[in-house]
């Protein structure tokens, strides 16, 4: 402690001139305008440019945390929307038909003659095969195995899942198939000559069976073929759903299918 009164003693001069210094400055930017905006403008400058660089790390570290409210947001928006799309069936309208479970991707698979798809939820979310899958683009595909805490899914890129789906101009009922092919094409099957279809025409769901409501989203014609011996077109589809990077997805849940199955499947 001695030393350092010593030390400031010695310096006496030294820290009398800097307090002055900064007493005059003080006084120079308060009692005058122009020093103290220009003052108060570098200093709101810097602060800002704190808060900025603080702000970027912080956005940053929460990038994980905002994606995940995104996502729920979205599972929420599809569930409104989707009951929205229904048409009414009695007073009640559809409000209870459809629940959704948002999954994310464990596992998927786009360049074999089959895919497949693992998905994070299972019996424990209440998802059975049958259920239709769904992303914020469109069709993804169909669950097919379920165990406790994960289900496989039937990817639209697979032969043998059919999809029962509408020309929306049209309203004409026509069938999704893949053929093999293309990871981002497939084949829209059976419909009749006589309808006049157009390249760039919507593909939606029919919502004539339980898997998937109506109008989701499949994609959009790309080319079609038709010669004077053919009953049906050949055509091929765009698909609205990327599946080289599926994230999120969305199983469908009809809760009033086994009585519809019970009144059309005695």
């Amino acid at each position: 402690m001695k030393r350092l009164l010593d030390f400031l003693y010695k310096r006496r001069e030294t820290g009398l001139f800097l307090v002055l210094e900064i007493l005059s400055i003080w006084l120079l930017i308060v009692y005058n305008r122009r020093y103290n905006a220009s003052f108060l403008n570098s200093s709101n400058e810097l602060a800002a440019s704190i808060f900025q660089v603080s702000n970027n790390v912080s956005g940053y570290f929460q990038l994980a945390e905002i994606n995940e409210k995104l996502v729920n947001e979205n599972e929420k928006l599809l569930q409104q929307l989707t009951l929205l799309k229904q048409k009414p069936l009695s007073y009640k309208d559809t409000i209870g038909r459809f629940s959704i479970t948002r999954a994310n991707v464990i596992n998927s698979t786009f360049s074999r003659s089959i895919n497949y798809i693992t998905i994070s939820a299972g019996e424990r979310d209440s998802i059975e095969p049958g259920m239709g899958v769904i992303s914020s683009s469109g069709v993804v595909g169909q669950v097919k195995s379920v165990s406790k805490n994960f289900a496989t899914v039937y990817s639209l890129l697979h032969p043998n899942l059919l999809v029962s789906s509408l020309i929306k101009r049209t309203n004409t009922k026509a069938t999704v198939q893949w053929d093999q092919e293309d990871y981002d094409k497939a084949s829209l099957k059976y419909i009749p000559r006589h309808i006049s279809i157009k390249k760039g025409d919507t593909i939606v769901t029919s919502g004539f069976n339980s898997v998937f409501p109506e109008n989701i989203l499949i994609g959009v014609i790309e080319e079609f073929e038709l010669s004077e011996e053919m009953t049906f077109y050949e055509a091929k589809i765009k698909l609205a759903t990327d599946f080289t990077s599926l994230k999120n997805l969305y199983v469908i849940n009809d809760l009033l299918k086994n009585e519809k199955d019970s009144l059309q499947y005695p």
